[in-house]
């Protein structure tokens, strides 16, 4: 097992061990943020059939090629159809279909007129404007031809594609399953949120941070605080080993004497990947396979706990979902102050955001409290192993974190 690693070899190395998961096929209904699993055809031509797109008359366009206000031409209407009909019409020369915006277009007819170019009177209309071939009409197949590639392996599934999927004539899709996730949280010191908190003891904020973040990627997980005893332990991965695709312990990670996760997974014989990185914060973090599964061991302290899973969980977890492992958007701002970071580190600083002078700034937090610092933060300052300080007006590398922080950038001009 390596210690001590770089940051970006232990990106390497946790993408490098985990696998896109197995597939399923799931109805429209459940195929949103899905990724495919395959290439998708389209089953039916859109529209079936050609079709109107305004109120007006079906007409055979040389009838009308000639015809203006002062010259307006006679035809015989011969019918009437609306949207959603399946009766079929057929016209000759000299004649019109009077057609509602969807109706199908009758046999015969290449063209048609809208009705603000016509004057009716009982059985004739008065057509004072032409229409040429294809003047007016959704042709079938126009969106979508039956058999073509609408929607490519691999591809995110938004609202709007599975919507076009539907218009193609499908009603499922195979697409990758989710991962279940385990969380298991140690320490005597925690106890869960609702119970009574005595004196020494703090509420397990980790564990339901971390369950938060699984919420919001729409994954499946079952969490539990477990004491700090070997068997305890052992006995808790055991039990949800079977049954999920990922493992997560948060605390016991540094290797001390209290710290026994990683005693009890060389006792489950378990092949450990890496253990501690290069990384503020985030440094205790290890990773490994437990039968073959992928095992994050987080560290208890909360900034060091949130820091190792967002940047190296969360993309293991969205390569197994099947979907780019880039979970947060990475935008240029200027740096407003000077940051400094260790060398041969990288560094994640907490920061906000603000947009002046047609910039994106980017300001690092100072508040005292580590909580309330992982609570407020919008983004995050990267410091790369390379650089150990960043000068104040530097434009520098972030993370945005939340929807605010993608507002701040959207808000940016369009150069």
């Amino acid at each position: 097992m390596q210690t001590f690693i770089g940051f970006k070899d232990a990106l390497d190395l946790t993408l490098s061990n985990v696998t896109v998961g197995e597939t399923e096929i799931l109805p429209l209904k459940r195929l949103t943020g899905r990724i495919l699993a395959e290439d998708v055809v389209a089953g039916v031509d859109c529209p079936s059939v050609s079709s109107s797109r305004k109120d007006g008359y079906a007409v055979v366009s040389s009838d009308v090629s000639e015809a203006s206000s002062r010259h307006p031409v006679i035809l015989e209407v011969v019918g009437n159809l609306v949207a959603g009909t399946s009766r079929e019409l057929k016209i000759e020369q000299g004649q019109a279909v009077r057609l509602t915006t969807g109706a199908p277009l009758p046999g015969g007819a290449d063209a048609v007129i809208a009705e603000e170019f016509c004057r009716r009177k009982e059985n004739k209309i008065f057509a004072h404007n032409t229409a040429e071939t294809g003047r007016n009409i959704h042709a079938r197949g126009r969106d979508i031809r039956r058999a073509e590639t609408v929607a490519d392996k691999n591809k995110k599934l938004t609202p709007a594609l599975v919507g076009f999927l539907a218009a193609a004539g499908l009603d499922r899709a195979l697409v990758y399953k989710f991962p279940k996730v385990a969380v298991i949280a140690t320490g005597d010191e925690v106890v869960l949120p609702g119970e009574p908190l005595s004196k020494g003891r703090l509420y397990a904020s980790n564990m339901v941070e971390l369950c938060s973040w699984l919420a919001l990627m729409g994954l499946a997980y079952t969490a539990e605080r477990v004491s700090d005893r070997k068997k305890d332990l052992k006995n808790a991965i055991a039990k949800y080993l079977p049954d999920v695709d990922v493992l997560l312990t948060s605390g016991g990670a540094w290797g001390s004497e209290r710290d026994l996760i990683l005693d009890v997974l060389e006792s489950m014989n378990w092949q450990g990947i890496y253990h501690r990185v290069r990384m503020g914060p985030g440094k205790p973090v290890g990773f490994g396979l437990l039968e073959k599964k992928p095992f994050f061991c987080l560290p208890g302290g909360p900034p060091s706990n949130e820091m190792a899973f967002i940047q190296l969980a969360i993309p293991a977890l969205l390569k197994m979902k099947g979907d780019h492992p880039v979970f947060f958007p990475v935008a240029p701002a200027r740096l407003s102050e000077t940051v400094e970071g260790k060398k041969d580190w990288t560094d994640f600083v907490h920061a906000r955001l603000e947009y002046r002078q047609n910039q994106l700034w980017v300001y690092p937090a100072r508040l005292k409290s580590s909580l309330q610092s992982m609570a407020r933060k919008e983004a995050l300052i990267i410091i790369p192993e390379d650089r150990e300080k960043i000068d104040a007006g530097e434009t520098v590398d972030i993370q945005l974190l939340t929807s605010s922080a993608v507002s701040h950038l959207a808000t940016a001009p369009i150069t």
